[in-house]
């Protein structure tokens, strides 16, 4: 017993070692995740106050001065699936809030950006304006990389990002929604 006694103990202070290791870096890594995150809002909220765009159809959106409570900012690309399937629960979300939200995309076509928002305007009977953003002007204001992305602000503040497809009309996100509207 007396020689299985230095393994014993050296293998109980590995595995001791080991799960405080596994704590620190979760705690850690959650922290550090948590102020990416503010800093990201952040940006995203300093760029709601300066940003101002002209959409497709020529209408021009200055962001910190659009009336509804609630603005949803959609960055697209005709090419990009999940932008595609995302498509009619976002068209029944602005329907379903009419006057109470603004939809603006942002379109990232590269090439002959104009013609496929177009197309796509047509094919998803899309009722919210897009702007063409084929150098990525926009976009990298925002620092997005990857579609589609969806950024949602309630009078300039970020309360939810999404950079996965999503479903608009997904009841927890609609009740936050609502939750916002009746404030």
């Amino acid at each position: 017993m007396k020689k299985f006694l230095p393994i014993t103990l050296f293998i109980m202070a590995f595995f001791g070692f080991l799960a405080t290791q596994i704590v620190w870096d979760t705690f850690h890594l959650g922290a550090e995740q948590v102020q990416v995150e503010k800093e990201k809002y952040a940006l995203y909220e300093n760029v709601f106050q300066e940003l101002s765009v002209n959409t497709s159809k020529g209408t021009t959106y200055v962001l910190k001065d659009i009336k509804t409570p609630i603005v949803l900012v959609n960055f697209w690309a005709s090419w990009c699936v999940p932008c595609l399937k995302e498509f009619p629960s976002l068209v029944k979300f602005k329907e379903k809030y009419k006057g109470q939200v603004t939809v603006i995309g942002i379109n990232g076509d590269e090439d002959e950006a104009d013609i496929a928002v177009k197309k796509m305007e047509a094919k998803y009977k899309l009722n919210f304006e897009s702007v063409l953003d084929p150098a990525s002007v926009v976009s990298n204001k925002f620092m997005i990389n990857t579609y589609p992305v969806s950024i949602l602000y309630y009078k300039g503040k970020v309360i939810y990002v999404n950079k996965k497809l999503h479903n608009f009309m997904d009841q927890d996100f609609l009740t936050m929604v609502d939750k916002q509207i009746s404030l």
